[in-house]
């Protein structure tokens, strides 16, 4: 067995899901496996009405299973996770998304070296391969700025991968995607978990600038770790990841004190929203689309108005679920 860990050096790692998804047994069993004990990988079933925690039992009678009675999204099963780890003494909290798959088993020990060379990093990102072994996925992240994406976003759709290089070696950036990173306790106990408001998407942004507000910083550590089995579905100009990622950046704006960016944005995505309407192919394109609009004008009527999130100005649930694939 690949493990890490000591007496004094606790290394946890998390998972959470709501529904089945490609390759979550793989995942729980290669995580498992980098670990000193079974128990220190915690599961978290997050509202998939026990379907999934009965199904890491049966399979991973060892490890750590919580259930959580409804879906809290990204942000609310992950740190059901982390404040589960956190008063059991863990150094480390590894959070991985289930949907990954590990490929180098010793990709945890590789990530705690650098640890150690670097005490201030409050969260440290391995190399992910997006897919398969021949694409690495893009995970050192820049802040949100009008500015840049102005003059990028024509560029980026010409010629995308120029947009997508990672560093080569050991580098200090603006954030981690949160797809698999190691995260130092010591700096979650400063910083907060994450803002269960956001749901997921741009949680990891708020992250990594409450981090760097707190003098930690976000590491990129060129480890092969694991393989992202992203489904390719679900991102969509109208899907939910595309309105809580669209959402999320006007609240993150509004968070961190930039009101006037947090107005630009959101005008520059309704103008966007409405030429995708416009251009839309058929009768139901143009529904999804006209829904999607009619949403998204009001969560950030309510956002610039100071309303709190929650209720239909939270994660679009319930009927648009089922008409539009959420």
């Amino acid at each position: 067995m690949n493990s890490v860990g000591n007496e004094h050096e606790r290394i946890a790692a998390v998972v959470a899901a709501e529904k089945d998804c490609y390759p979550l047994q793989r995942c729980l069993g290669g995580l498992r496996t980098l670990l000193a004990n079974p128990a220190d990988l915690i599961f978290v079933d997050n509202g998939s009405q026990e379907m999934l925690s009965s199904r890491a039992t049966e399979f991973f009678p060892d490890i750590t299973v919580i259930r959580l009675p409804k879906n809290r999204f990204f942000c609310g099963g992950y740190n059901a996770g982390i404040r589960l780890a956190i008063p059991r003494g863990y150094e480390f909290v590894l959070i991985a998304n289930a949907d990954v798959e590990v490929t180098n088993p010793n990709f945890m020990q590789g990530l705690l070296d650098v640890a150690r060379r670097w005490p201030q990093a409050a969260f440290l990102g391995p190399q992910v391969f997006w897919r398969d072994l021949q694409m690495v996925q893009k995970t050192c992240l820049q802040f949100p700025s009008i500015l840049r994406s102005s003059w990028q976003w024509v560029p980026w759709r010409i010629a995308r991968r120029y947009f997508e290089k990672q560093p080569l070696q050991e580098a200090v950036v603006d954030f981690l995607n949160g797809v698999c990173v190691l995260c130092r306790v010591k700096a979650l106990k400063e910083i907060g978990l994450m803002d269960e408001n956001m749901g997921g998407y741009v949680e990891d942004t708020d992250w990594g600038w409450r981090a760097r507000q707190k003098g930690w910083v976000s590491l990129y550590a060129p480890v092969p770790s694991v393989i992202h089995h992203e489904n390719e579905s679900g991102y969509e100009p109208y899907s939910l990841k595309t309105f809580l990622l669209k959402r999320n950046t006007v609240y993150w704006y509004l968070k961190i004190g930039r009101r006037g960016s947090s107005w630009n944005y959101a005008q520059a995505s309704i103008a966007l929203a409405i030429m995708r309407l416009m251009g839309a192919r058929n009768a139901d394109e143009r529904r999804r689309h006209r829904y999607f609009l009619r949403r998204l004008i009001r969560a950030y009527r309510g956002l610039l108005r100071g309303e709190e999130l929650g209720g239909w100005f939270g994660p679009p649930i319930g009927p648009w679920e089922n008409e539009h694939g959420f």
